[in-house]
């Protein structure tokens, strides 16, 4: 482990990498000293840059890899997209900096879901599925499909931490336009410049999941070319609220008396 919960990291607003400046969102404010905790609400990217340079980028790549980023994920679906993402070639100290904030590689949704639905249901990666099952007209099974196990990407213990983690985003970081009233939730807001970098265009995304304590529901919303505001947690975040706030009881999930997540 190169950090642990108490690690603190101090956001200046930007960071200097190989000689060149790296804004923050913060900037030209800053967010000061922050927990790993504090990185996750606030969205921060200086503190994810510190987080890979302690890492390195063999380390990161690695982690990519287990999350099954550049890999394709097996869904039932046909033409699935590998994605983009470097090698230890191509990472130099540039590419790692602005990658552990999710810009300069590509993911598909559908990888994106796998791996975070792993990291906060205790760290099993599942072969993702279109359906469950087929039925006929008299109800009977015609076809199904049963969990496939792939791999362990995290410990138990580090998914646990995560469900919390993520928590403080909703609750009291920059996800918290996803709050559905009733229910614990978790997530993290996505904000990404599009290639070419200052051409005005981004691409904004909240991934959330439903209870925080025992996540039943992952919803993933994903808008490109925003108008006007281009933030993740102010546009994408209540898109994931209102699908929320119709598919929680609808599937029956219980409502919560709202106390943030107490880890286990």
């Amino acid at each position: 482990d190169v950090i642990d919960d108490d690690t603190l990291f101090d956001c200046e607003g930007f960071e200097t990498i190989a000689g060149q400046m790296i804004r923050c969102g913060a900037y030209p404010g800053t967010h000061g000293v922050q927990t790993p905790a504090d990185v996750l609400k606030n969205s921060c990217n200086a503190g994810m840059m510190q987080i890979g340079q302690k890492m390195g980028a063999a380390e990161f790549l690695r982690y990519q890899d287990i999350f099954g980023f550049g890999s394709l994920t097996g869904i039932d679906l046909p033409g699935e997209a590998y994605g983009l993402v470097h090698t230890e070639d191509t990472m130099g100290p540039t590419e790692l900096a602005t990658s552990t904030f999710g810009q300069g590689y590509t993911v598909t949704m559908v990888q994106q879901a796998a791996a975070f639905s792993s990291l906060i249901n205790g760290g099993n990666y599942y072969q993702p599925h279109v359906m469950k099952t087929i039925t006929d007209s008299t109800g009977a099974v015609v076809e199904s499909n049963e969990p496939n196990l792939v791999r362990q990407t995290v410990s138990a213990e580090i998914s646990d931490k995560m469900r919390s983690f993520l928590q403080g985003v909703v609750t009291d970081g920059s996800g918290q336009s996803a709050k559905v009233a009733g229910y614990t939730m978790g997530g993290k807001t996505g904000t990404a410049q599009k290639y070419p970098r200052g051409n005005g265009k981004y691409l904004v995304s909240f991934i959330g999941f439903a209870p925080a304590e025992d996540p039943q529901v992952l919803g993933m919303v994903v808008i490109h070319n925003p108008q006007g505001i281009y933030y993740g947690g102010t546009i994408a975040a209540p898109v994931v609220r209102s699908i929320f706030e119709n598919i929680l009881p609808y599937l029956g999930v219980d409502k919560s008396d709202e106390k943030p997540y107490n880890q286990t």
